[in-house]
């Protein structure tokens, strides 16, 4: 408690920076996260659980920013080189968040390897942690007064780390279909932290070979400030930030997610060979029976990896059908009604609430554009 008082006191105290009071902010913002997100409908899927190890660690640099640039950690030496020890999990964590969430079924395997560097980080600074007041507040004055050697050693590997777990990260996403998940928010908040991630690394890739100090890294507080209090304001606007809306229904289901993916890809296909969705009556089941598999899978896989419903699925098939049929000179003469039923729509006004759902035009107006 008396340590919590004194952190408030610095807090009053620093009236010369306006830096500071953003670090505050973002700490509070990485609470409300944390809290949200611990919260959430999903509170144990281990993509949240990794994520919100992001979030903590976060928390923490923010935390380190505001002493760090106050100097107030001169009043609390032993917290010196903790977040070393933490900083060295962001990029695994994060890593670990996107496995999880794109192969639920792989992202559990071996993780405990990825926080090697944290647990040697942490056996090497042991001794510093069990040091004397005095000795740490030396090693303070020559951080401050130079570049400490622990410093450059350790700014290297960070930066090292996480440029690896940046590449890891860029291939994942790359060989992942995410842009058909964007429907769900805790992806989209996951990829603002991924940008947020590079955009540091990148940041302190110029501060270690140009400007290697203590308060240049007052950028990476502020950019965090402003990313956590973005996303806390979409909280405020859509309550369930932090989830995608489907329930579990699935739970019990043996489908693997490779097995889904495989699934879409033959959904795909049969779609594109033989226009199935042109034919208006039809259903789940009968599509089952065509790839030979129970229509449950099929509608798993379907909410699962496109993050939509069957009946958005065949009409995105069916509008795409109708935009080359309305785009071709020669069927300028049809009438609208006939193309929607071309398309594999039962009526006029099933084909024009999906053709405007999608497209945002009206199929008349899209004609015109083509006339």
């Amino acid at each position: 408690m008396a340590m919590f008082c004194r952190i408030l006191t610095i807090i009053m105290e620093i009236q010369s920076s306006y830096f500071s009071y953003l670090f505050v902010l973002g700490i509070g913002q990485s609470v409300l996260l944390t809290t949200a997100l611990w919260k959430s409908k999903k509170p144990k899927a281990l993509s949240r659980r990794f994520f919100l190890a992001v979030l903590v660690i976060m928390t923490v640099e923010l935390i380190y920013g505001l002493l760090y640039q106050s100097q107030a950690f001169f009043d609390f030496p032993h917290l010196l080189r903790i977040n070393t020890v933490l900083v060295l999990g962001y990029g695994p964590a994060l890593y670990l968040a996107l496995v999880s969430f794109f192969k639920p079924d792989q992202g559990g395997k071996n993780w405990h390897w990825h926080f090697l560097p944290s647990l040697l980080t942490l056996l090497y600074f042991t001794p510093l942690f069990m040091a004397s007041t005095g000795f740490k507040l030396n090693y303070l004055n020559i951080m401050y007064e130079g570049v400490h050697p622990d410093s450059l050693i350790f700014g290297g590997i960070r930066r090292l780390q996480q440029g690896v777990y940046a590449v890891f990260i860029f291939l994942l996403i790359r060989r992942q279909p995410w842009r058909t998940q964007l429907k769900d928010h805790y992806l989209k908040m996951l990829l603002i932290i991924i940008g947020l991630f590079a955009f540091m690394w990148l940041g302190d890739i110029y501060r270690y070979f140009f400007q290697f100090d203590l308060y240049s890294g007052i950028v990476n507080s502020v950019v965090m400030s402003g990313v956590l209090l973005f996303l806390t304001w979409k909280i405020i606007l859509k309550g369930g930030f932090f989830d995608s809306g489907q329930t579990n229904k699935y739970a019990s289901s043996a489908l693997t997610h490779q097995q889904e993916q495989a699934l879409i890809e033959r959904l795909e296909l049969l779609f594109k060979q033989e226009k199935s969705f042109t034919d208006s009556s039809l259903t789940l089941s009968r599509l089952g029976e065509k790839l030979e598999v129970p229509a449950n899978y099929l509608s798993q896989a379907i909410n699962h990896q496109l993050q939509t419903g069957y009946s958005d699925f065949v009409n995105g098939f069916r509008v795409e059908e109708a935009k080359r049929l309305l785009e071709d000179p020669e069927n300028h003469k049809l009438t609208l009604a006939y193309i929607g039923e071309e398309a594999g729509f039962k009526s006029s006004s099933s084909f024009n609430a999906a053709f405007k759902k999608i497209t945002g035009q009206t199929p008349s107006s899209y004609r015109q554009l083509f006339s």
